[in-house]
C-alpha cells in the first residue's frame, strides 16, 4: 500500500542529516528488490495518459495543446507545476537553478505547445497533489523507453530504493543501465513520478536534475 503523506512536516532538519550513514541504512534496509517489482502495483490514485513521440498522433496533439503553469511554495522549494486539458505534465523544483531556467526546462518537453501562467491550483488542492491523495491525471510525453522506465518507477512504493542495474533488470534491459539512468532524468513530473527512489549500486544519491540537496529531503521525508 502507498503511503499517505504529511506535507505539513518539518524539514528544517534536512542540514543536520549525516548523509552516508543515512543513505547505507536505507539502501540496506529498505532496498526494492527485482521480485518487490514483480509484486508491486502502481498508485491507484495516478492516471496515466501517455503519448509516444515521433507517433503522428502525438504532433498533432502536442501542436493543438495549451499548457498551464504557475509557481507554488512546497516543503522542498518553490515548485514549478504545469497542467493540461490531459492532465498534469510537468513538475519540478526550481531552488537549485531558478524559476526561469526551469520553466524553459520544462517546455522544452513540449516545445510546440502553447502556454500561459495561471491560477492553476489552490493552496489545498497543490496540497492534494503532493499527497497523492486524490486522483490525479497525468499526461506524459516521451519515448517507448522512457515511458517504460517512468511506468517502473510508480511501482516503488514510499520508503524504499532502487537501484539502476535492479530497474535495467525488471524493465527487461538489463545491459542499457546508462539509457535508463538517462531517461530517468528526463523525467518531468518529479516526486510524483518517483525518480528520486533510485540511487547508485554502492548505495550513493547518484544525480538528481532538480539537485541533491531535493534528493536528499524526499528520502529522508520518506524514511519517516
Amino acid at each position: 500500500m502507498h503511503q499517505v503523506y504529511n506535507i505539513e512536516q518539518n524539514f528544517s532538519y534536512q542540514a543536520s542529516i549525516e548523509d552516508k550513514i543515512f543513505l547505507k541504512e536505507l539502501s540496506e534496509q529498505q532496498s526494492f528488490s527485482e521480485t518487490d517489482f514483480l509484486k508491486s502495483h502502481k498508485n491507484r490514485n495516478l492516471l496515466v495518459n501517455e503519448f509516444i513521440e515521433l507517433k503522428s498522433d502525438c504532433k498533432k496533439l502536442t501542436t493543438r495543446l495549451h499548457i498551464s503553469y504557475e509557481y507554488k511554495n512546497s516543503p522542498f522549494g518553490k515548485a514549478l507545476i504545469m497542467n493540461s486539458k490531459y492532465g498534469v505534465c510537468g513538475l519540478a523544483f526550481c531552488d537549485h537553478i531558478n524559476e526561469e531556467i526551469a520553466l524553459a526546462d520544462m517546455m522544452s518537453r513540449w516545445p510546440s505547445a502553447t502556454y500561459s501562467a495561471e491560477n492553476i491550483f489552490s493552496d489545498l488542492e497543490f496540497k492534494s497533489v503532493l499527497e497523492q491523495t486524490t486522483k490525479i491525471n497525468l499526461c506524459l510525453i516521451g519515448s517507448p523507453l522512457q515511458l517504460q522506465v517512468w511506468n517502473a518507477l510508480l511501482k516503488i512504493p514510499a520508503g524504499k530504493v532502487t537501484n539502476y542495474k535492479t530497474l535495467a533488470k525488471h524493465i527487461g534491459k538489463p545491459k542499457a543501465v546508462r539509457a535508463i539512468a538517462t531517461a530517468i532524468g528526463r523525467n518531468p513530473l518529479c516526486w510524483l513520478i518517483p525518480c528520486h527512489r533510485v540511487l547508485r549500486t554502492n548505495g550513493e544519491l547518484g544525480g538528481y536534475h532538480w539537485g541533491l540537496k531535493v534528493k536528499k529531503a524526499m528520502l529522508r521525508f520518506e524514511s519517516i
